[in-house]
């Protein structure tokens, strides 16, 4: 029967410890799972039955954490799939914890778009949203329907964060130059962004 021969503790997640069967890298464990399962070197073992008891406890662990992750702030199916990964689950470990999340609400993109625009939209265009916002995971088709501002809310809020720029500033070429590349910065367009440059441009 195959045998324990080693478990490490990684050395960059002193949470997950590699297991060798044999003299051979096998998987890698939550410490948890370890304890769980009694692994101990020198253990005689099913390799059927470990890896059906390491999957289950696998998912479980990696459920806790992926659930704790989401609840120091609202997360992106894409956010939360690297950082499990990069914490060392298995892919299919991962896509079932993924689909677990969103079965019970817990990961939804569009919520998560929706909620990031209202949150941002007062000092960003539509374009810098989308762009964020595809930066984060979200599929380009809903960056864009989410991202999706009124023409009228656009134009106040490039004006509004133009108010606040040019304040105790000359209204010279220079500046205003400065000022057009801020605004198509923040991802407004270039028709709003001419209108409110010009609109300094004329004044006194």
């Amino acid at each position: 029967m195959p045998t324990v021969t080693d478990l490490q503790i990684q050395k960059n997640n002193k949470t997950r410890a590699n297991v060798y069967i044999d003299g051979e890298y096998f998987c890698a464990l939550e410490m948890l799972t370890v304890m769980k399962l009694n692994l101990k070197i020198g253990q005689q073992v099913t390799v059927e039955r470990l890896k059906e008891a390491a999957l289950d406890s696998e998912r479980s662990v990696a459920f806790d954490k992926a659930a704790n992750y989401i609840s120091r702030g609202y997360k992106t199916v894409k956010q939360t799939r690297d950082y499990l990964l990069k914490r060392g689950y298995d892919s299919d470990v991962v896509e079932y914890v993924l689909t677990k999340l969103q079965d019970y609400r817990y990961l939804d993109d569009e919520a998560y778009a929706r909620m990031y625009v209202e949150q941002n939209v007062s000092t960003k265009g539509s374009r810098r949203l989308k762009q964020e916002l595809i930066g984060r995971g979200i599929e380009a088709n809903l960056a864009e329907s989410q991202s999706r501002e009124d023409p009228e809310r656009a134009l106040s809020n490039a004006a509004r964060l133009a108010e606040k720029y040019m304040r105790g500033k000359p209204r010279d070429l220079k500046t205003l130059g400065k000022l057009q590349r801020y605004l198509l910065s923040r991802g407004y367009g270039y028709d709003d962004v001419n209108a409110v440059v010009r609109s300094y441009s004329v004044e006194n």
